[in-house]
C-alpha cells in the first residue's frame, strides 16, 4: 500500500505539469568519462528503477560496454517516473496494480520494453534530421535494437515572435504505435554511448 500511495503522488505531480512534449528534467548536458551503466548510477534520482529493469532485464552488459556486438549504444532513456507510471497503470480487472515492484515484472516484458529505447551505434542529437514542420513526417527513421520502427526528429521552435530561431527540440516517434515521446535532455554523452532522456510525463511501455 505504501508504493501504490507513494505512486498516486507521483502520478498527481506529474499530471499538474503541463501538457508539453518538451518537459525539461533538470538533467544537465555534457560528457561523463564512464560507460552508460556507470552514468545511471550517479543519480539515483532519475535512474534507480531504470537501473532495476535493465537488470531485470539481463541487459547489464549492454549498458557496460562489454557487449561485443553493440560497442556503443544511444539511449533513450525512461526515468523511475515514467517506470513508476507503468507499474501504477498495469492493473487487473479489479483494478489492483499487476506489479509492485520490479521483480513482479517479468523478465522477458522488461528485456523487450527497454530494447525498444536503444539504437545499436551512438547517435548525438544534430545527427537526426528535422521533422518537416506541421506534419508527422521528417527526420531520422531508425530500428531499435528490439526491430522497433523509430523516427527520431529534431524541431525548431520560436523566440520572441520569430520562427525557427528558439531552442531545438529532440522527439521520438515510435511508427507501429504512433507514440509521440519528447526527449527532456539531449547528449548526455559517456565513452560507450549516449542519452537523450525522455520526459517525466511518458510511461514506460514497449513502443
Amino acid at each position: 500500500m505504501k508504493l501504490r500511495y507513494l505512486m498516486i503522488l507521483f502520478i498527481f505531480g506529474l499530471g499538474a505539469c503541463d501538457d508539453d512534449y518538451f518537459h525539461d528534467t533538470g538533467l544537465a548536458n555534457g560528457r561523463h568519462d564512464c560507460t552508460v551503466w556507470e552514468y545511471l548510477h550517479k543519480d539515483s534520482y532519475n535512474w534507480d528503477s531504470t537501473i532495476l529493469v535493465i537488470e531485470r532485464a539481463g541487459l547489464v552488459d549492454l549498458f557496460d560496454g562489454k557487449d561485443p556486438a553493440y560497442p556503443e549504444i544511444t539511449f533513450f532513456g525512461p526515468t523511475n517516473f515514467s517506470i513508476m507510471q507503468f507499474m501504477y497503470k498495469t492493473v487487473d480487472g479489479n483494478e489492483e496494480m499487476l506489479y509492485n515492484r520490479i521483480a513482479d515484472i517479468p523478465a522477458d516484458m522488461c528485456r523487450k520494453m527497454i530494447l525498444c529505447h536503444v539504437l545499436p551505434k551512438k547517435m548525438m542529437k544534430e545527427e537526426f534530421d528535422y521533422e518537416v514542420k506541421g506534419t508527422l513526417e521528417g527526420g531520422t527513421y531508425i530500428n531499435a535494437i528490439s526491430g522497433t520502427e523509430l523516427r527520431v526528429f529534431r524541431a525548431k521552435s520560436s523566440y520572441m515572435g520569430i520562427a525557427d530561431i528558439g531552442a531545438e527540440s529532440l522527439g521520438l516517434h515510435a511508427l507501429a504505435t504512433g507514440f509521440l515521446v519528447g526527449i527532456a535532455s539531449a547528449d548526455i554523452e559517456m565513452n560507450n554511448g549516449v542519452v537523450h532522456s525522455l520526459s517525466y510525463t511518458y510511461q514506460f511501455s514497449e513502443l
